[in-house]
């Protein structure tokens, strides 16, 4: 292009290139108009929280009026979201163990039975156990300095070395928020997966649901690499994974009513996180 004397001429090429450019640029905002139509939310997900939640002998969990949908996600949460699930059976005489971080101890709810481990555990109606301890995870043995000794192996190995009457044959592990603190992603998926294996043997024939990091955001994107090798984790040990993060539980829009103080959920989050886990429990069940 030239300007001569404050006018514009433009050569034969430049006109050509232009109108190539124009071309691409009306593709481009067809191809854009065809995603946004075809854009899924997180309830298309398969695998993912998306069933009717799972009715018990005593009570039906009902979705929280407060729910809010999560956003549609990511590329990569939409893949892991939609993986093909590993499914479950529930034994004909069911017994479930629940081992977990302060979320699983109910911390933030008004009353520790409003906590959504103990929320599930009634309202699947079997005979279960809660083994919770604050600040802890599968890596993470609690403390600033990870120096109680508190990890979810540790505590496998007590309960079965302290109450060998008790032998759960359905395991919910949920945790990886503490881990996080390891900043050491190979290491959570590698606990991971070793607490899985050494549950199946101390418990042979036990089957095992795992629950990634489930904090409202901006928390929950902190988080996000230690959902991935949680994730990673359970997959290496072939266990069933619930993605909260992958799934948009917890959404810019809907985390204020939620949080409790800026790191657990209030009362109506607990209530929130159990509705969504016996939903997505759901669609594990064979």
């Amino acid at each position: 292009m030239k300007r001569n004397g404050g006018g514009v001429s433009v050569t034969r090429q430049e006109w050509i290139r232009y109108g190539a450019l124009l071309v691409l640029a009306v593709v481009a905002f067809g191809v854009a108009a065809l995603a946004v139509m075809n854009t899924r939310g997180p309830g298309d997900a398969a695998g993912t929280a998306t069933a009717t939640p799972a009715a018990s002998p005593s009570a039906t969990a009902t979705p929280s009026a407060s729910a809010t949908p999560g956003p549609t996600p990511t590329a990569t949460q939409t893949a892991a979201a939609s993986a093909q699930p590993l499914k479950i059976r529930i034994p004909a005489q069911p017994v479930l163990l629940i081992v977990g971080d302060s979320y699983t101890a109910g911390d933030g709810a008004d009353r520790v039975d409003q906590g959504w481990a103990y929320l599930v555990a009634g309202e699947l109606g079997f005979p279960a156990n809660i083994d919770a301890i604050g600040g802890t995870g599968f890596v993470w043995g609690g403390g600033s300095r990870d120096d109680r000794g508190q990890e979810y192996g540790v505590r496998l190995r007590g309960i079965a070395a302290t109450t060998p009457a008790f032998v759960p044959n359905l395991l919910i592990l949920q945790g990886g928020q503490n881990d996080a603190l390891s900043n050491n992603p190979a290491a959570i998926q590698s606990a991971t997966t070793e607490t899985v294996e050494l549950a199946r043997t101390l418990w042979p024939g036990v089957q095992v649901v795992v629950l990634g990091p489930s904090a409202p955001q901006p928390l929950a994107d902190y988080l996000r690499d230690a959902n991935n090798a949680v994730r990673a984790g359970a997959a290496a040990a072939n266990t069933p994974f619930i993605d909260a993060y992958g799934a948009g539980w917890f959404t810019a829009a809907n985390s204020q009513e939620f949080y409790a103080d800026g790191a657990h959920v209030n009362t109506a989050g607990h209530r929130y996180l159990a509705d969504r886990f016996l939903a997505a429990w759901n669609t594990l069940v064979q």
